[in-house]
């Protein structure tokens, strides 16, 4: 399904989730001034105050304040005097975009006052939307990749597989995905009108669609196959992983309840949950310190990520190494595919290279980069590459991808989710062989 997708990972949520990346909108979790891409975290290293609050910094600031006036002086001359009329408000705009096309940063942005204002409403777990998960997919269209349940989208009948191309009558072609987010994101009891390209119909279709506020889980949990639990985690955001543990923890009490005759500190048949399948498929990232966190749920020990990168002139390196965790002694499957971005790789990748999950699926979309989103003092916001994570094994995701262990492609002609089915086989395998150890 994923072809070379720029998945600035975007969680048209709107409400919603899900940035991780284009960007999830649709986190429980404060603003962030530093994230990994899709709204990972960085370590705490790199945080506003330690890029821009220190002496060194400042000092570097007054060494430059004649390229500073320089700026100042252009845009004032401009506005006073070119025939074609720009505000200083347009021309700050154009100055800012400038430095940053100039770094040849893909992930690169620029965003309005209004525009961030909105990415930073996101960060809330409810918010005002429509409830569509997108991206751009191989041909620079925007793709719905999923349709959350009982929001706007879903009730006006909006499916996966859609593909958006014009907002209020407004052709997003050559839009950013960040640009056709914030079009499509607004005030909670207006409208919004979205023309789309139904592929599986060949058809185009007009929807008018009234935003609402309303809450986005980050993950679903269920019990399939009797003692398999599976758990379709949608994001990572901040304090996820702590209620996901939650939540396991009040599935094994409750059996063990009524199955009084194990115990939950037995070797893995907590109550009577032999094995675990964690689906990351379509997840697009979200913070890194949820991604941890969530690894350490499965983990007792190991190196999860290493993050390099550079602020305040200087080479940063930061570890994050997993503490004994509650659910080390079950068996896991972890489902990815080509959505399966950022955040979520990680996690992947680092469970299968600490040999604790067998993964399958599709190879995942390889985003291993760190962007900074910070605000300007009109209230405007840019973003910007300013590190790489790393997978336990020393490798970079970035722009490869994780191979599952187990290849399973997924068709839009496939009657089953093939990669689910595969992933019940493999599991009882699985527990099979972890009975007999």
């Amino acid at each position: 399904m994923k072809k070379n997708i720029l998945v600035s990972v975007v969680l048209v949520i709107f409400s919603a989730v899900i940035f991780l990346g284009g960007f999830i909108l649709g986190i429980s979790f404060e603003k962030k001034d530093l994230l990994l891409d899709n709204f990972l975290q960085v370590p705490q290293s790199f945080n506003k105050s330690n890029a821009f609050g220190n002496s060194e910094l400042s000092s570097q600031v007054s060494t430059s304040s004649i390229e500073i006036k320089a700026i100042q002086k252009a845009i004032d001359f401009i506005t006073a005097n070119s025939l074609n009329k720009k505000t200083a408000k347009e021309l700050t705009s154009a100055a800012i975009k400038g430095m940053l096309s100039s770094l040849e940063d893909k992930y690169a942005d620029y965003f309005s006052p209004e525009q961030y204002k909105q990415i930073i409403e996101s960060y809330s777990g409810t918010m005002s939307g429509i409830g569509v998960i997108v991206t751009l997919n191989d041909k620079n269209e925007v793709l719905i990749i999923s349709v959350i349940e009982n929001t706007p989208a879903f009730n006006a009948g909006l499916l996966e597989g859609d593909i958006i191309t014009a907002v209020d009558g407004i052709s997003i072609k050559e839009k950013s995905l960040d640009e056709v987010v914030s079009m499509i994101k607004g005030e909670e009891n207006t409208q919004v009108s979205l023309t789309i390209f139904r592929q599986s119909e060949n058809k185009n279709y007009n929807f008018t669609i009234i935003r609402k506020r309303f809450y986005v889980p980050n993950f679903s949990i269920s019990k399939i196959e009797q003692n398999i639990l599976y758990i379709q985690y949608i994001d990572f955001q901040e304090e996820g992983a702590v209620k996901l543990g939650e939540k396991i923890q009040s599935i094994l009490d409750n059996a063990n309840k009524t199955e009084k005759t194990e115990s939950l500190s037995s070797n893995y048949n907590n109550g009577y949950i032999k094995g675990i399948i964690i689906d990351l498929r379509n997840n697009l990232g979200g913070t890194l310190n949820d991604a941890v966190m969530f690894c350490d749920l499965f983990l007792d020990k190991g190196l999860i990520v290493t993050v390099k990168g550079r602020t305040n002139n200087k080479d940063i390196v930061e570890e994050y190494k997993a503490k004994p965790g509650g659910y080390t002694n079950i068996p896991l499957v972890v489902l990815i595919n080509g959505y399966s971005a950022s955040a979520a790789e990680l996690a992947a990748g680092a469970l299968k290279d600490l040999n604790r999950a067998l993964l399958i699926g599709e190879k995942s979309f390889g985003k291993g980069t760190v962007q900074v989103l910070n605000d300007l003092p009109d209230g405007s916001g840019i973003k910007f590459t300013t590190a790489k994570y790393f997978l336990p094994s020393g490798t970079s995701i970035d722009g490869v991808g994780i191979t599952p262990d187990i290849v399973v492609a997924l068709t839009k002609d496939d009657k089953e989710d093939v990669q689910l089915k595969r992933a019940i086989e493999e599991i009882k395998i699985l527990i099979d062989n972890w009975d007999k150890n």
